[in-house]
């Protein structure tokens, strides 16, 4: 795999990863072929291209159209320090880093879900997020500080820093300050350098190495967490897991089947925190689990003073089904349409006929 260490430097040190097609060929050099497909013409021209000898009065060399729509870079210096300059339309061109095209690839390269929509400022974007267990995934930000002002915290908690833990891509080991990487590793993020780990492949920027190995600390830190903040999951769930993929049975007053792809758990209130420490009895959360049991898990229509009637039920049996399964979404919905309440699971109420018509009803 071929390693890309003058495009890492070049985003580094080009101003907005943007600037003209003949300093992009300039500071790319052999890579230039390579990199081309992730740069997008931006419509505009440079009016300045730069100089074999900076640093005159007269530098950058000043593009200029003669009559005859010929384009040359003069000098402004004098006496002149450079040569005039013949060049074409696409060399004056602006072309800027195709950052959709390089999230893309990067979201696959680290095995996460694309972000839906642009999270980030110029500088810091959401590429996704890269699951451990359902309902327990890590922001991956792309941070590209370039050769302006130092880049700060705050950048970074706008696009999704999850104090949790998150993982920072960035150019290379010396694109961040150094007290700002300190900061981050030591509350628990972990700093990735692409220069160190990718690479250009059959299809395009790859990992050097696969994601499991690459995310290992993250992975770590984010397991370490689960078991200390919080209510732990009564079912360990794969990332992927979504809430109509389980069914819950109702098969006696306080015995809950839960069903995911093939395999079944034996749930009762006090598994889902659903039980009254002090008197012994599910709770109010339990109890709407119930009714929406009854009805096949479409609990309506309802007027409004019913909704409100059940508002907190509802709310608080969402808490539970959340914790206890760590899948992301609502796990019930309001339809407006029908003006009901409907489980985003299948519901079902196989309690025997007697105990069903025997069960209190709110």
């Amino acid at each position: 795999m071929k390693r890309l260490r003058r495009f890492w430097k070049a985003l580094d040190e080009v101003p907005g990863a943007a600037t003209d097609r003949l300093e992009w060929t300039d500071v790319l050099g052999a890579e230039w072929r390579d990199i081309e497909p992730y740069l997008k013409s931006t419509g505009r021209r440079t009016t300045s291209v730069m100089c074999p000898y900076p640093g005159g009065d007269g530098c950058p060399r000043r593009v200029v159209t003669g009559a005859n729509g010929a384009i040359r870079a003069v000098c402004g210096s004098r006496p002149r320090m450079c040569d005039a300059l013949d060049l074409k339309a696409a060399d004056v061109t602006i072309l800027a880093l195709d950052r959709a095209k390089l999230l893309r690839e990067l979201a696959r390269a680290f095995d996460a879900e694309p972000a839906d929509r642009s999270v980030g400022s110029g500088r810091v974007m959401l590429v996704g997020r890269h699951a451990l267990a359902a309902g327990l995934a890590s922001p991956i930000l792309l941070a590209l500080p370039g050769p302006a002002d130092p880049l700060v915290e705050d950048e970074l908690r706008a696009a999704g820093l999850d104090p949790a833990g998150s993982v920072v891509l960035v150019p290379r080991p010396s694109s961040l300050p150094a007290p700002v990487q300190a900061r981050l590793v030591a509350a628990g993020h972990q700093v990735i350098p692409l220069s160190e780990v990718m690479g250009l492949g059959a299809n395009g920027i790859e990992a050097l190495q696969p994601p499991a190995i690459l995310l290992a600390p993250i992975r770590e830190a984010l397991a370490a967490w689960t078991h200390t903040a919080g209510p732990q999951p009564v079912w360990e769930l794969p990332s992927d897991a979504m809430w109509g993929e389980l069914t819950f049975t109702l098969v006696a007053d306080e015995v809950l089947n839960v069903s995911f792809r093939s395999q079944t758990r034996r749930l009762e209130p006090d598994h889902l925190g659903m039980k009254d420490g002090r008197s012994g009895k599910p709770t109010e959360a339990w109890v709407f689990l119930q009714a929406l049991a009854r009805v096949g898990g479409s609990l309506g229509p309802m007027s409004p003073d019913v909704v409100e009637h059940y508002k907190k039920d509802k709310q608080a049996l969402t808490k539970r089904l959340r914790e206890a399964f760590r899948i992301q979404g609502d796990p019930i919905c309001w339809n407006r349409r029908t003006r009901s309440y409907q489980t985003a699971f299948v519901m079902r109420d196989e309690r025997p006929k007697a105990v069903r018509m025997s069960s209190p009803r709110r």
